[in-house]
């Protein structure tokens, strides 16, 4: 034993109880220094915006978006007319800055401009003027209009019979089945209902509104009838076939996330429903995204859904989805990337080498088909 040790000379069950208390205290230490990364990427969580969440429904979004991305002039382009700002079409093949053009498909009206006969004159000579070319430039133009499809159907019946016969044969031209029989709503108005509702996540009240400034009654009971008598009519057949065209794929993604729903059956408003959703890889050729709402979280709703299928399944490694036997559960590089995100966070000292190992990471895997991910 070294001269300089303290515990020279001490009864062996002190130095026994010494030693463990190094142990514990080296324990201790430990722990505190992984409750202290734990506080702070609880800090980071709490207080830092999270960059994988879009906040879309902020009241300055106008504000806050021109200020980000400025206007793209383009002075060389517009007519000599006060303030117009429009981009002109230059046949030339050079590249020019500013606006990208508008769609070719999309139709074009023509709005013509003419000098008045008595300034068609030489400021010179006084002598007529010809035309010579024109200057063209286009506005994107949307106009939302409503209009009334009346459908006419021809009817006819037989004159001899009229006089003569005790019975008159009548024939009426048919007219194509509607998606909603009874209603007055045309398949494109079903369509546009639709996509407002859960593509561009408007509400009912909001279209009854709309619809009311144009007086136009339509009631938030209609709208939503003519949401869901035609899905169980016809798109309740498309969605299944979606369905088996999806479970006929290689790789399937699954995810799952909460949703509320208004006034359900023996649940509370606050409590929480979800919304399973399954889709096709990235690179299928047949790609296809379904969504199918559920009251709750449990393993019986995608075993349900995903029954049969033997390919592999792409989740957040949720416990729930590791019950379904007889498919392959690959690991998720995303969520992967979160753990070494936090752990880049927490751990300041080791930030920069590695951030710059996640990044490696992201761009190795990035472009790969699925399977070589």
């Amino acid at each position: 034993m070294s001269a300089h040790d303290p515990t020279a000379g001490l009864p062996p069950e002190v130095l026994a109880y010494i030693r463990e208390l190094e142990t514990r205290n080296q324990q201790l230490t430990q722990r505190v220094e992984q409750l202290e990364e734990l506080f702070r990427l609880a800090q980071l969580k709490r207080f830092a915006p999270s960059s994988e969440k879009l906040k879309d429904r902020v009241f300055d979004e106008a504000e806050k978006v021109a200020l980000a991305e400025p206007v793209e002039d383009d002075p060389d382009g517009v007519f000599a007319l006060p303030d117009t700002g429009l981009p002109a079409v230059d046949g030339s093949g050079h590249q020019k800055r500013g606006r990208k053009p508008l769609p070719a498909d999309l139709p074009r009206t023509r709005i013509e401009y003419d000098l008045p006969e008595d300034q068609k004159v030489c400021p010179y000579c006084q002598g007529a003027m010809h035309r010579m070319g024109e200057q063209t430039c286009e506005q994107l133009h949307i106009q939302v209009k409503a209009s009334v499809l009346q459908h006419v159907r021809f009817k006819y019946a037989c004159r001899h019979c009229e006089r003569h016969a005790e019975h008159t044969p009548i024939l009426i031209a048919p007219m194509p089945a509607q998606p909603l029989p009874g209603s007055n709503a045309s398949p494109a108005m079903i369509a546009t209902v639709m996509t407002a509702k859960y593509a561009d996540g408007t509400p009912l009240y909001r279209m009854e509104d709309a619809l009311g400034r144009s007086n136009i009654a339509v009631s938030r009971g209609t709208l939503a009838h003519g949401i869901i008598r035609p899905a169980e009519l016809h798109l309740s057949r498309l969605y299944e076939a979606l369905r088996g065209t999806l479970l006929a794929q290689s790789l399937i993604h699954g995810d799952e996330t909460t949703v509320q729903v208004l006034k359900e059956d023996g649940k509370t408003a606050q409590s929480k429903s979800y919304m399973w959703v399954y889709r096709s890889a990235e690179a299928s050729a047949k790609p296809v995204v379904l969504f199918e709402y559920q009251p709750g979280r449990g393993q019986q709703y995608p075993q349900a859904f995903l029954k049969g299928y033997a390919g592999t399944l792409m989740t957040d490694g949720y416990s729930a989805w590791r019950t379904l036997e007889g498919v392959t559960h690959p690991g998720c590089l995303a969520h992967a990337r979160r753990a070494f995100d936090g752990g880049v966070q927490g751990a300041q000292e080791t930030r920069r080498t590695r951030a710059q190992g996640t990044r490696i990471l992201q761009g190795a895997v990035s472009g790969r088909d699925p399977r070589t991910r």
